[in-house]
């Protein structure tokens, strides 16, 4: 069988906490939400690398099934893994600035907007590894740093998102591995509009098979519903609930360049099953490595 390496393997789980605000995803105010499918989930997604300091980038392009909107978003990210234990795991922290490019393809509007975007902080994680399985909690925050105005095409929700994720790998024998997250998100007022967002549950998963340790593929998945009601002043009509799947191929490359493993992961998502809002296709692009 062959065995992940942590220190190689977890660029999946840095992408886990990288979750860039858009207003056309999902549910809650305006349509939008602060979880993007796919994006917690990935190969050996319940574990991270050893001591040292890494980076990643994410990149991500989407757009609705109607052709009307798309959207392109790049997450620079810097995570610290320590060797402190809490509970007997390792504590981990991180930063997560994003970029947003947004643009309405109508005809109609040609609204454009490039910007910075909601960052997310990792101020608390810890990984548990034993020889066969791995966990990972961390406790994620959406700051609403991004651009916001009312009525305008933004790159924020103005929003802040508290996000309690528990992420699970097993290695199987064969080369096969398992991996789920599920994350509960609580969102607090936009305090430009006095609209208060209903909580979120969502639940990644990636089947995978290792060819060898620079290959892997394989079925990644995710669903996603708005748990409790929306609450909006009455000036403004509170969205609808919304529930959504997604499922798709996953490829993880892991060459070896400047004398370090550098990970290329790429996945593309078909939504199905949604109700509350217009489907999306993702494509979704990371790099990972060491410094």
């Amino acid at each position: 069988m062959i065995r992940v390496n942590t220190g190689k393997f977890c660029v999946q789980c840095l992408g886990l906490v990288c979750v860039c605000v858009i207003t056309v995803v999902c549910a809650t105010e305006g349509g939008g939400s602060n979880y993007l499918p796919g994006f917690y989930g990935d190969f050996a997604m319940g574990s991270m690398p050893g001591k040292g300091s890494y980076f990643t980038n994410f990149m991500t392009a989407y757009q609705d099934k109607t052709g009307k909107t798309a959207t392109l978003i790049e997450l620079p990210s810097l995570v610290q893994v320590t060797d402190y234990k809490i509970l007997g795991g390792n504590y981990i922290a991180g930063i997560y600035p994003g970029i947003n490019i947004t643009k309405d393809y109508t005809g109609r509007n040609k609204q454009d907007r490039l910007g910075a975007a909601d960052a997310y902080l990792m101020p608390l994680a810890v990984n548990w590894q034993w020889e066969h399985f791995s966990a990972l909690f961390y406790e994620g925050i959406i700051a609403p740093t991004g651009y916001y105005a009312k009525g305008a095409v933004n790159t924020s929700r103005n929003v802040w998102t508290f996000d309690h994720i528990l992420s699970l790998t097993w290695q199987l024998p064969a080369d096969n591995e398992v991996s789920t997250t599920l994350g509960y998100m609580n969102n607090l007022k936009n305090s430009a509009t006095g609209y208060s967002s209903g909580d979120e549950l969502h639940f990644d998963y990636l089947l995978g098979h290792y060819f060898n340790p620079q290959l892997a593929m394989g079925l990644a998945g995710s669903y996603y519903q708005q748990i409790t009601a929306d609450h909006a002043p009455s000036s403004i009509l509170a969205a609808m609930p919304s529930e959504a799947s997604s499922i798709g191929p996953a490829l993880m490359l892991t060459p070896h360049l400047l004398a370090r493993d550098v990970i290329f992961s790429v996945k593309w998502l078909h939504e199905y099953n949604v109700q509350g809002r217009i489907a999306q296709d993702y494509l979704v692009c990371r790099v990972f490595f060491a410094f």
